[in-house]
């Protein structure tokens, strides 16, 4: 049963329809744009705090929850590095340590 609606939608026009979708499907295709933007808040945070590590007070506790986008170019480029850092270090260490490795003498 279609339901009635009474806002009225403003045409697009069709160049503004392919910019936007450009814009949509390009998003997809972004490596980095798609892998912060799908990682936690946590891994947002390692990410961000890594850069700041380098670049100081690049970004403020407030950047976590911000996509990928709302950056800057400048800032996009040191999030791609610290990224580019984190999977580097993630090839040495196994999928899981056990907690048992905290005792040294045996």
């Amino acid at each position: 049963m279609p339901t009635s609606d009474n806002h009225q939608i403003e045409p697009l026009p069709f160049k503004d329809f392919q910019v936007k979708a450009r814009q949509l499907f390009k998003r997809t295709e972004n490596t980095a744009c798609r892998r912060f933007n799908a990682g936690s808040d946590d891994f947002k945070f390692v990410v961000l705090t890594l850069s700041n590590r380098r670049n100081a007070k690049l970004f403020s506790p407030s950047d976590i929850g911000k996509p990928f986008e709302a950056f800057s170019d400048y800032q996009r480029e040191k999030i791609i590095d610290a990224m580019n850092s984190l999977s580097k270090w993630g090839h040495g260490l196994p999928n899981y340590i056990s907690a048992s490795d905290r005792i040294l003498e045996i």
